[in-house]
């Protein structure tokens, strides 16, 4: 609009009788059921608040029970043990030595030792380092921003 125009009045139309009757019908069926409406939400409002009052109620109940059944432990401060104990040194395993003789005296006694087989040493799986959720995240936007820019150079100058 210019500032040479000016806005039209509206033009308020006339209803007929039976129009604003039925409009007045309407309107304090209207109202009767807001009122009707905001007496449930009231209502409403009160048993949610009595619930909430009563389950307050029965968690307090289990806690003053659980209190009576076992008694809160007081804390006792502790002196530190002046030197904490040494572990107790691992007795050897002896070796197993086996004489045996023979029948007759010219031969010599042999002495044999046996040794217990030791189990083999398993070299320690090397795990892959821990990368934490943030490292993740970082290394996913670049190989993402690496993939955009690949494809972007491809469309431009064609498959090189």
């Amino acid at each position: 609009m210019s500032d040479t125009e000016q806005p039209k009045p509206k033009v308020k139309k006339t209803r007929t009788p039976e129009q604003l009757e039925a409009l007045s019908r309407a309107r304090e069926k209207a109202l009767e059921i807001r009122k009707q409406n905001a007496e449930l939400r009231k209502a409403e409002k009160e048993i949610a608040k009595h619930e909430k009052e009563e389950s307050i109620k029965v968690r307090k109940e289990k806690v003053k029970n659980y209190l009576k059944k076992e008694p809160v432990k007081e804390v006792v401060e502790e002196e530190p043990d002046p030197e904490p104990p040494k572990p107790k040194a691992k007795p050897k395993k002896k070796k197993v030595i086996v004489v045996e003789e023979s029948e007759s005296e010219s031969e010599e006694e042999e002495i044999v030792v046996v040794k217990k087989p030791r189990a083999k040493k398993v070299a320690p799986v090397a795990q892959p380092p821990v990368v934490s959720r943030e490292d993740k995240i970082k290394q996913f936007r670049k190989k993402k921003a690496e993939n955009n820019y690949d494809n972007l150079y491809k469309q431009m100058f064609g498959k090189v």
